[in-house]
Order: C-alpha cells, then structure tokens, then sequence
C-alpha cells in the first residue's frame, strides 16, 4: 500500500510539473490588436514568475508601456498603464501553445511567440 501511494504522489507531481512547464509566457511576443482607431501591430515582452507577469507592450504612437498580468492554467489578464493619459488598459484571453488571444474594451487581440 505504502509503495502505491508512492507511485501515485509521484506522477501526480510530474504530471503537475509538466503541466506548469506549458505555462511559459515569458519571452517576445508579436501583437494584434483592436484599438479605437483602428488596427495596431505591437510587441509584448513578458517576465514571469509562476502565475505573476511582468513586462512591457511597445505599440507605435504610444512607445512602450508597462505591464502587469496573470496566468492562470491557460487564462492570461494583461494590464497596461498608457502613459500620460494615467489610464489602465486590460486584454483578458487564453494560452495555447505559442498564441495567445482574447478580448478587450475595444475588440480583439492576438500574439503569437517570436
């Protein structure tokens, strides 16, 4: 019995390690998004510490803005602050693999791992 338990605490903790190892956010990403004047192309650079982002969304006319965001299991909510306008901005959406999407206030977004 005792060597049972052992088996099944290890592959629920190697199956929990694989599945956080799928997690990885962290990196270049290339963006799509929605915006109130039209369509904008733009980069997310993330950090990530377990569920915890941090990082950058650089998108011409505005430059780079910090981000603060979270991820949990394929669920990702980015917030940005637009600078001088003192203004959050948050994209909510899903993982999947080396994409991302979902929605905003003002349409859709996208980005794909470069």
């Amino acid at each position: 019995m005792k060597k049972l338990l052992t088996v099944i605490l290890a592959v629920t903790l190697g199956a929990a390690c694989l599945v956080a190892e799928g997690l990885k956010v962290e990196g270049k990403w290339q963006l799509a998004l929605d915006t109130p004047h039209g369509a904008m192309q733009g980069s997310l650079t993330f950090q990530q510490d377990g569920g915890k982002l941090t990082g950058t969304c650089e998108v011409p006319h505005v430059g780079a803005m910090p981000l603060t965001g979270k991820l949990d299991d394929k669920k990702i909510s980015i917030t940005m602050e637009v600078p001088d306008n003192q203004m959050k901005f948050t994209m909510n959406g899903t993982v999947d693999g080396n994409k991302m999407s979902g929605t905003t206030e003002f349409g859709n977004w996208s980005a794909t791992r470069q």
